[in-house]
């Protein structure tokens, strides 16, 4: 369809007088700098099993319906079940857990509270595994302001998901659906099994975008690219990194690296910013002196 000529001299005109805009940020600073998130745009999540890669997308998406009051349409069978999902994102929005016999467990009233709250920020696809059109278009019906997949190799996909021909296939559908729908896309995706020469006491080196299964596709065709990586998993006073390797348009960010301290008590992320330690959401001092060890910090099969 022909556009018209005044129509696109009122958009340039609209440039001149507002220049480009950035999407909408989380509330991290260092991260902030380097990544906005643009309604119409796609973000790809990448990282080694029990790095961090979910807990960073879920902060984000999180910080997005508190600060932003975006809403998610859910498909995260990697992370659990829809509970257990819901009551990840209700420990990131409080600070407690809905678990029992521990120092910041919740009330039942303040689980129900905190759920009707939030419960419209957050839609699961209820059904079972789901091919990434059908999931993205129930995104659509469900007037979403995102479609948030983890992971990848959970849908139901016609073929082999990391094949070039596919990928090269789905990823210009889905750029071109979530730009014409003005919605957004976040996808976690797994690197290929790392070279064993990466591996050093039990940790391996930060993938990079080539590192993605399916390879190039990935970073021909995706528009933001995230990876998350930690120099060592079992320690849990270190940093989570945070590499942006791709921002498409330009204005949205800029290429770079953010370090994110995770509160495990609360089970959200902080930075220090001005000689204070900062959430996203909320204006609150850090206090890690008392954290709650839960089970599976314990264990190996941590689950994100």
């Amino acid at each position: 369809m022909k556009i018209k000529e005044n129509h696109i001299l009122d958009l340039l005109i609209h440039l001149n007088r507002n220049g480009l805009p950035k999407g909408d940020s989380i509330g991290h600073v260092s991260l902030d700098e380097h990544i906005t998130f643009i309604k119409g745009g796609c973000t790809d999540i990448t990282g080694y099993p029990f790095y961090g890669k979910s807990l960073v997308l879920k902060e984000i998406i999180v910080s997005l319906a508190i600060n932003k009051g975006w809403r998610h349409a859910l498909y995260m069978p990697d992370d659990g079940t829809q509970a257990e999902v819901m009551s990840n994102l209700i420990q990131k929005v409080t600070g407690k857990t809905v678990l029992p016999n521990y120092h910041n467990s919740m009330t039942e009233i303040e689980i129900s509270k905190t759920y009707l709250n939030f419960c419209n920020n957050f839609v699961f696809w209820g059904g079972d595994s789901v091919d990434p059109k059908t999931f993205w278009n129930f995104a659509k019906e469900e007037k979403c302001n995102s479609a948030v997949v983890d992971s990848w190799n959970y849908m139901a996909h016609e073929g082999d998901p990391t094949t070039p021909n596919y990928l090269r296939q789905i990823l210009s559908y889905r750029n071109s659906f979530f730009q014409d729908n003005n919605m957004h896309s976040f996808i976690v995706v797994h690197p290929k099994n790392p070279d064993p020469m990466q591996v050093k006491n039990g940790n391996v080196q930060k993938p990079s975008v080539y590192s993605i299964q399916g390879g190039s596709e990935w970073n021909n065709n995706g528009r933001n690219i995230m990876v998350v990586h930690k120099k060592d998993r079992t320690e849990y006073g270190l940093p989570y990194d945070i590499s942006i390797e791709k921002v498409k348009p330009k204005h949205a960010g800029k290429l770079g690296f953010a370090s994110l301290m995770l509160n495990w008590k609360e089970q959200r992320f902080y930075e220090n910013y001005g000689g204070r330690d900062q959430y996203a959401y909320g204006d609150k001092i850090v206090d890690n002196k008392e954290q709650i060890i839960e089970p599976w910090q314990e264990r190996e099969d941590v689950p994100f």
